[in-house]
């Protein structure tokens, strides 16, 4: 691994990678570079200290972080980035489970069901067992289940879920739900961490198996870890004491999502000899952006000490557009992008950020009035569109007929001739037989299930599932199964186009994987975060404040910054307060050159009216804030002869971003190289 790489880091970035004496805690503030020294850290492990890349365990939160960090770690150390296990919390449990969990008595045909499955099937039990509650009990009752999970509480602990607020009722309800798992052989997302976690601490062996295969341990985001991850990762790297975990107390904002800030605490506790080494230097912001978050997150108590610093002292000072109610700031906002894409095109796409979903309604209605074209990110998730989960149905239930979800779902979705009646029917009889659905229809209803071509060719497939070809299986079966001609008629286009963009996905990864299994791909879908790919540029992204962590852009409008809405008014404790405050940070350090802070109504924040008045300049208009002209050159450099210390000689086809560009090499040829990693040198 060469040197200079090391060199261009700063002195607390190469400290980090270089430090394995004891436990080590990174505590990485906004635009520190941190996926640097991740990705350093693990190719320096595989290419000095001579580690085999799937003895390292690197776990982070997303699949497009763990995408990016194995792209990184590829460039850096020339290794097939598929050796490496870099992983999300989920998809490393899943993979215990799909390895380990035979003997605990899952068997290989136990699947993963997602967040709306999940629903389904406590709508139908709550239907049955606890018929007065209302859609919003439902939802709130499914959401402490988790809560629980998260904690590693089942049914087989009453005492404490009672202790956690739950009725007999409810915990009765929870202990159908969990039969219903074991019955249809189905983990939520929750399973995928607290199983693995019970697994590992009630078999010495397991455990010490995994502690043997993962030496070394490093953990990203890890403010946001819930009591289940925090406790896999403490199993798995308690042995060896070979963990570095890089987090930033001050981006803690998932409370509702089970993550806890303590653990930061707790990591020094049962890691003793922690070393701390903080990451303060920003290379993202500007220095009047970085003043203005610094005198923000400042002021909460519950924090390890830091001060972010940046060497671009240069930029415009931050900006606070007063308004005086929603419609007037969405319509500010509106004409402030309208007259910046005729006189300052290099700001855009600006990000409006929000405390609430809510919030964008006013914003959609004045961009829609003056022609500003937007795009909400981090909206609904590919595979959660419910064409795209009603053709997934289809090809689940045509390789594994005992899939009584896909079914259900199927019945509701395809016009079968099974009503709710013909539903009851089959579901009593099923249970009655210990049959599955599929099966207790053509026994039952012999005549009407041979009646439709498409369930006589499921049963066939059932029978001899195919071992490949699964996207051409997808095709024949939504032909037969008559949605493609519902959605036609409808003249729904969209839909239409995303059962071609979800063929095109199934076909492709059967030829990228070298032994493609059907349970590898449905593991994939419900695991990943697959967004679909949006190639038109816009004006504006409007996305909440919480969907914005681990973005950045190079112009942030924070809209809504009043006493209504941040602190968000139904959070009233000092807790509350402080994650609030954190998230008006995390919004704040999002932007790269252009900080807008937008009020939407004369009652400001607390958290604005509190700072020095020298941190930012009013502004009573879209006119004021564009004063002075602030352009960010990117140089071209399509065309040019360079050489890549790994890859040898290639050609530059195109600049996608700042650091990142396309090129075509002579001997490997077309790579993605972000130039912040690896340098290109010309020839």
């Amino acid at each position: 691994m060469s040197t200079e790489w090391l060199e261009k880091m700063n002195p607390r970035q190469r400290e980090a990678v270089l430090y394995f004496d004891s436990p080590l805690m990174v505590v990485a503030g906004a635009g520190s570079g941190k996926t640097r020294v991740i990705t350093h850290k693990i190719a320096y492990l595989v290419k000095e200290k001579g580690l085999n890349p799937g003895n390292v365990l690197g776990v982070t939160f997303t699949n497009k972080a763990a995408a990016e960090m194995k792209t990184r770690i590829e460039q850096l150390t020339g290794i097939d980035a598929r050796r490496f296990m870099i992983s999300t919390f989920h998809a490393l449990g899943l993979r215990m489970l799909r390895e380990s969990g035979k003997e605990k008595g899952f068997a290989p045909e136990w699947s993963v069901i997602d967040d709306n499955e999940q629903r389904r099937i406590m709508d139908r039990l709550a239907r049955e067992y606890l018929p007065g509650l209302t859609r919003d009990q439902r939802d709130q009752l499914r959401r402490r289940i988790n809560l629980a999970k998260m904690n590693s509480l089942y049914p087989n602990n009453p005492d404490l879920l009672e202790a956690r607020g739950f009725s007999n009722q409810e915990v009765g309800f929870f202990r159908r739900y969990h039969d219903c798992q074991v019955r249809e052989q189905v983990w939520d997302f929750e399973d995928l961490v607290s199983l693995p976690v019970k697994m590992l601490q009630s078999d010495p062996q397991l455990l010490r198996f995994y502690g043997d295969r993962f030496q070394y341990v490093v953990v990203d985001e890890f403010q946001d870890t819930n009591p289940n991850q925090y406790e896999m990762i403490r199993l798995l790297s308690g042995r060896r004491h070979g963990v570095t975990v890089v987090g930033d107390d001050d981006q803690a904002i998932y409370s509702w999502r089970g993550a806890s800030v303590r653990f930061l605490t707790d990591f020094e506790r049962d890691f003793p000899n922690t070393r701390v080494i903080k990451l303060e230097q920003n290379y993202r912001s500007t220095k009047p952006i970085l003043d203005f978050a610094n005198h923000i997150i400042g002021m909460n108590r519950e924090r390890k000490r830091k001060s972010m610093w940046t060497e671009r002292e240069q930029g415009p000072p931050v900006c606070v557009l007063h308004s005086v109610s929603k419609q007037d700031e969405a319509r500010k906002i509106a004409d402030l992008v309208s007259l910046w894409k005729k006189t300052f095109p290099e700001r855009l796409p600006v990000a409006i950020l929000y405390r609430i979903n809510s919030q964008s309604l006013a914003l959609e209605t004045a961009f829609a009035r003056g022609r500003v074209s937007f795009r909400i990110i981090k909206g609904q998730r590919f595979f959660d569109r419910k064409e795209v989960r009603d053709a997934m149905a289809v090809l689940r239930l045509a390789l594994n007929k005992s899939d009584n979800l896909a079914f259900r779902r199927l019945a509701d979705s395809l016009p079968l001739g099974i009503g709710p009646r013909t539903l009851d029917q089959l579901e009593r009889e099923s249970q009655h037989s210990g049959q599955p659905l599929l099966a207790t229809l053509f026994r039952m209803m012999p005549q009407k299930a041979r009646s439709k071509p498409f369930l006589l060719h499921l049963e066939q497939l059932s029978a001899d599932p195919p071992r490949s070809g699964y996207a051409d299986v997808l095709r024949s079966l939504l032909k037969l199964s008559g949605y493609r001609k519902i959605l036609r008629q409808r003249e729904e286009e969209e839909r239409l186009l995303n059962l071609d963009e979800l063929e095109e996905f199934v076909r492709n990864w059967e030829e990228n994987e070298t032994n493609p299994q059907i349970t590898d791909l449905l593991d994939r879908i419900n695991v990943d975060a697959f967004d679909k790919d949006h190639n038109h540029s816009v004006d504006a992204f409007l996305l909440t404040m919480h969907n914005a962590k681990g973005l950045e852009f190079k112009t942030v409008i924070a809209a809504g910054v009043n006493a209504t809405y941040l602190p968000f008014f139904l959070r009233k404790g000092l807790h509350e307060w402080e994650e609030e405050r954190r998230l008006f940070y995390v919004a704040s350090t999002r932007a790269i050159h252009h900080l807008i802070v937008s009020t939407g109504s004369e009652r400001l924040s607390p958290f604005l009216s509190s700072l020095p008045a020298r941190l930012y300049r009013f502004a009573h208009s879209p006119e004021e804030i564009s004063a002075g002209r602030d352009p960010l050159p990117v140089r071209e450099a399509s065309g040019e002869e360079v050489v890549h210390p790994i890859f040898g000689q290639g050609r530059i086809e195109k600049r996608i971003d700042t650091h990142r560009l396309l090129v075509d090499f002579a001997e490997r040829g077309r790579k993605v190289i972000d130039t912040s990693i690896v340098p290109l040198n010309p020839t």
